[in-house]
């Protein structure tokens, strides 16, 4: 943390700290960065933002109940605005703790409190650490605890950074649609088992990439709406205790127009939306289900691109960098490769989500910050990784149509069409001979004069068979 000249004193139940005169927060988030030097990493900025706008919710929904002047709710209202209008890294300077930290969030909470208690005082026109009028505790947190308030801020946060990533995925699987009607009429053969299968349209092998890419864009948003159950107004246990009456709706509705969601809603059980994160659980399976086909997908372009003279080649992907620093024109599948890299990521959160889940004991999950780090890293790498995907990638994929036609033409197993006329075990004979003397099923079948061209046209042809 950079030194500053100017201290002002604050205390606390453990005693007294030097705090840099001007910063907003306050002495427990200077002793939680003290305590947590650990990645160097800031909270993610979604999380903060949905922080600043619940504590201003709060606010606002303990003045429509009569539990705090409006003359305090309209500071922190205010506060809370003008620190959501900075840059990420301006808000850096105001929050301090490290993105690993003490369980529960309860060092990020009072972080926030902080910040928006010395904010609020500042515009009332009254010295930083003094909190008069407005303390962090009596009044940013009023109706509230960390345990409440942290899950509560942690799904708004995931919610809102699943918005864009159900979007990148709809618009890459568009894209898929669109090059699937242009390589319809592209002839290849199949593979299965990494041989040689019957033939297929690359329109067809594409379609079905976009079809996949949709499910998986419908997964994520199905897996968003467990998200929107929050557990704001079951204070510490989910018991409610200190939470005036009508604070539980009052809340909801502003943080229904907060977030511009109306279907957020108080959980059900306060106690089980304290006790079980299984919400985000589900939101980050839902990823990891996607990230392995996409993963898959990335493998397939990768070996159809493979080559360009040694590969199987049928895929022409557009050129973004050199790719060796020795070996001239070289030209590597670069986004691809990166877009793997992210996926294996997004794979690796998803198992560390699950150990932090399962952690939770008795009233309280206390890994939610490491659940929370993990699950929005996932969703904001996932999004921008998918974009490049789109733009970088897909959208300039051409085909090589010639290639595609060779294979089609000379795939062996062109031979399954001759099954209902010359029985399996003739046609297979016929695809063992084909391999041995290099001549493709077709110039067999006339050379052995075993159908008309009539029926050879009407069997074999390529286009027909797909």
């Amino acid at each position: 943390m950079k030194t500053r000249s100017r201290t002002r004193i604050e205390k606390d139940s453990l005693g007294e700290l030097a705090i840099p005169a001007d910063a907003y927060f306050g002495i427990q988030s200077y002793r939680a960065a003290r305590n947590f030097p650990i990645s160097g990493t800031q909270v993610h900025p979604e999380l903060l933002a949905s922080y600043l706008k619940l504590k201003r919710a709060a606010a606002r929904a303990n003045q429509a109940v009569g539990a705090l002047d409006p003359k305090r709710a309209r500071a922190i209202t205010r506060a809370a605005d003008e620190l959501l209008a900075e840059k990420p890294e301006e808000l850096a300077r105001h929050f301090v703790v490290d993105a690993y930290q003490a369980g529960a969030g309860t060092s990020q909470n009072m972080n926030a409190n902080e910040v928006l208690a010395n904010k609020a005082n500042e515009l009332l026109g009254h010295a930083l650490g003094a909190y008069d009028p407005v303390h962090p505790n009596d009044h940013v947190n009023m109706s509230q605890s960390t345990n409440d308030t942290y899950p509560t801020a942690l799904r708004l946060a995931t919610l809102a950074l699943a918005g864009p990533l159900v979007e990148e995925l709809d618009a890459l699987a568009e894209v898929f649609a669109k090059k699937a009607r242009k390589f319809d009429g592209v002839l290849k053969a199949a593979r299965t088992h990494l041989q040689d299968a019957v033939p297929i349209r690359l329109g067809q092998e594409f379609a079905a990439y976009a079809d996949t890419v949709a499910r998986c864009a419908r997964l994520v948003d199905d897996a968003r709406t467990g998200l929107r159950e929050l557990g704001i107004g079951g204070s510490a246990a989910g018991t409610g205790i200190n939470v005036p009456k009508g604070y539980g709706p009052a809340i909801v509705k502003e943080l229904r127009r907060a977030f511009r969601d109306p279907r957020l809603e108080q959980a059900r059980d306060l106690r089980a939306a304290m006790q079980s994160q299984l919400p985000v659980m589900v939101y980050s399976n839902a990823l990891r289900a996607a990230a392995l086909e996409l993963t898959r997908i990335v493998n397939d372009l990768r070996l159809l691109a493979s080559g360009p003279s040694t590969g199987l080649a049928e895929l022409r992907l557009p050129s973004t960098q050199p790719g060796s620093s020795i070996m001239p024109g070289k030209v590597n599948p670069s986004i691809l490769e990166m877009v793997n890299q992210v996926l294996f990521k997004v794979l690796g959160n998803d198992s560390g989500l699950a150990f932090a889940m399962q952690a939770g004991q008795l009233e309280l999950n206390v890994m939610m910050p490491v659940m929370a780090q993990l699950v929005l890293e996932s969703s904001a790498i996932m999004a921008k990784a998918l974009a490049q995907l789109r733009l970088r990638c897909v959208e300039g994929i051409d085909a090589n149509r010639e290639r595609c036609r060779a294979y089609a033409e000379n795939t062996t197993q062109i031979a399954t069409a001759l099954n209902p006329v010359l029985g399996y075990g003739r046609a297979g004979e016929l695809a063992k001979e084909a391999l041995a003397t290099g001549k493709s099923v077709v110039e067999l079948v006339r050379e052995k004069k075993l159908l008309t061209e009539k029926q050879i046209r009407s069997l074999l042809d390529p286009k027909k068979l797909t």
